[in-house]
């Protein structure tokens, strides 16, 4: 008898073990690295919006939410190799310390954004204006982006509008493709980045050298703090005897103009008086520029499918050939704003 109780209760353990036990290929468990078993970000208590860490080169913001830490490793890592500004976006309910519990509040959360509800963040920032470039990192839960980070660019969208973005991300093994979708979406008015960074549970050792190879590929590192500040960026449009000022973008294409100027050109109406168009000769090099914006009165652009510069006179539809170059400084449209051609120069400030 007691050798039968004994069997039963061996057999017994071995299935409640099974039944505890699960695999990265369980389906309710989202793509994420392992967890590195620091929670400390959980310890804050809800409270004031905390102002970004200032590093040596401000003309960089990395933005980041990390539960495990994964994506805090490699946001650091950044903020090492350019020397920049830093912040946490955190939620304003920390998360569970118990995985399976975070797992639901992870699908919960999920589900209300789809039905457009986000969840409340603690993070705020007033504003992004001293900002080339805003980093910003997530793990990837469901194939998706952390909902604190979708919450923070819902929030902050207008905030970010005309800002060039770039991605980086951690998860288990899914793709980032479908959270890039995600944040375009939530951003419509900024600039992203086409190129992204990926780190799987597999790489994250790699992350160094992946890091800087990235930065590398996007044209940015500590040496871009020699590159001319902004001011050096400004383009003036000599009108006749007015003249208006424009402020450019630091990409391929910008450095590419403003390296032939001075130079005298006839701007030609364009879908009535929608835009003002010029061809430059050679086409302006596009390499690594980022594409995609709805052009709004001002906007300085790039046809990518002609080769041409428009001037925007009147707010159009997003297009994905459009490429932002600049923006024409206050009220100063108006002086193009007129029917017919426009004889113009364009010189360096």
């Amino acid at each position: 008898m007691k050798k039968i109780l004994l069997l039963a209760s061996m057999l017994f353990a071995v299935i409640s073990l099974s039944a505890c036990s699960h695999t990265d290929n369980d389906p309710f468990v989202p793509d994420t690295p392992e967890q590195s078993g620091n929670d400390d970000s959980n310890d804050n208590e809800p409270g004031e919006p905390t102002d970004p860490t200032p590093g040596g080169n401000g003309k960089y913001l990395v933005l980041f939410t990390s539960r495990s830490g994964n994506t805090e490793q490699v946001a650091d890592e950044i903020r090492k190799q350019l020397d920049c500004d830093i912040l946490e976006v955190e939620p304003e309910t920390p998360y569970e310390n118990n995985y399976n519990a975070m797992l639901e509040r992870a699908r919960e959360e999920l589900d209300a954004i789809r039905q457009g509800n986000y969840p409340n963040i603690r993070t705020t920032v007033d504003n992004f204006d001293d900002y080339e470039m805003i980093f910003v990192g997530y793990p990837i839960w469901y194939g998706s982006m952390a909902t604190p980070m979708q919450s923070f660019l819902h929030t902050h969208a207008s905030k970010l509008a005309g800002k060039r973005i770039t991605l980086f991300a951690t998860s288990g093994s899914s793709g980032i493709s479908t959270s890039v979708s995600e944040a375009r979406n939530l951003c419509l008015e900024s600039e992203f980045i086409d190129r992204t960074l990926l780190l799987t549970s597999s790489s994250l050792s790699q992350m160094e050298r992946r890091v800087a190879e990235w930065l590398e590929e996007i044209g940015v590192g500590l040496e871009d703090s020699e590159k001319p500040d902004v001011t050096s960026l400004k383009m003036n449009i000599v009108v006749g005897d007015r003249t208006i000022s424009a402020t450019m973008k630091d990409n391929a294409a910008v450095r590419d103009l403003l390296s032939r100027l001075p130079m005298e050109v006839t701007l030609n109406d364009y879908n009535n008086t929608t835009e003002k168009i010029f061809y430059p000769d050679p086409e302006l090099e596009l390499d690594g520029v980022t594409r995609g914006c709805a052009p709004v009165p001002g906007d300085i652009t790039i046809y990518a499918p002609w080769g041409n510069v428009a001037i925007f006179c009147k707010s159009w539809s997003h297009s994905n050939d459009l490429i932002k170059i600049g923006h024409i400084d206050g009220e100063g449209i108006q002086v193009l704003n007129v029917s017919g051609n426009i004889h113009v120069k364009l010189e360096k400030e």
